[in-house]
């Protein structure tokens, strides 16, 4: 099963990229991505539907908070860089893209801006996305970013393989800045996964200021 993109329901005017269809710790595959489409239903009684009513809500939650509500829900279009199903990584390590379904999931990407040209910006959410995005030419931001963020190879030749970055913390170095899309007029915000919004504890700390400058950018925008 593939997850499907999420369209906006009025004019697009904002994408956002996640990273891949299954929850961290569970089989399950959601029909839209980040199950998009609970947030426009009523709210689930059982708890099970409520955790991906509460993943929806966290992703345009996040949008509102970061843009001081520029954005109407109706407005934002949702993809995956990966919609289709990947293997578990192990505990407390992050599930791998690989470089063919990342290019995959570029070439959906520009698909979405082509066929949507309203869409003023692109946020891309996690390292990882953030990694291949720039890696695959789609936007630009620090040389040394894509260097210092390259997988490691301990973690391409596990089984089950992960992705772990050869130096950490890197997605400090461009989460909260602006970038622009290449050969594109779109303007390129990476910024946390729904799951880590609203930002607690050391994701507060490392991130908490990055968020403030976005939040003045469209202050005054």
């Amino acid at each position: 099963m593939e997850t499907k993109d999420w369209k906006s329901i009025d004019t697009a005017r904002l994408l956002l990229v996640g990273h891949d269809p299954r929850l961290q710790q569970s089989n399950t595959i959601a029909e839209y991505v980040l199950f998009a489409n609970y947030y426009f239903d009523d709210i689930p009684e059982s708890a099970h539907e409520k955790k991906k009513y509460g993943l929806a809500k966290s992703t345009f939650d996040h949008v509102a908070y970061l843009t001081n509500e520029k954005f109407k829900a109706e407005t934002i279009y949702i993809t995956n860089l990966c919609n289709s199903q990947l293997e578990h990584a192990p505990k407390g390590k992050t599930v791998l893209i690989t470089r063919e379904k990342a290019e995959q999931g570029l070439v959906n990407i520009k698909r979405i801006l082509s066929e949507n040209p309203s869409i003023e910006y692109v946020f891309p959410t996690s390292l990882q996305v953030n990694y291949w995005l720039q890696k695959l030419g789609f936007y630009n931001s620090y040389d040394d970013f894509v260097q210092l963020s390259e997988p490691k190879e301990i973690g391409l030749k596990n089984n089950p393989s992960y992705f772990q970055p050869k130096k950490s913390r890197t997605f400090t170095m461009i989460c909260g800045k602006i970038f622009n899309v290449v050969d594109g007029h779109q303007k390129v915000i990476p910024i946390l996964h729904s799951k880590n919004y609203p930002l607690k504890g050391r994701f507060l700390k490392a991130y908490g200021n990055g968020y403030e400058q976005i939040r003045k950018y469209f202050l005054n925008e």
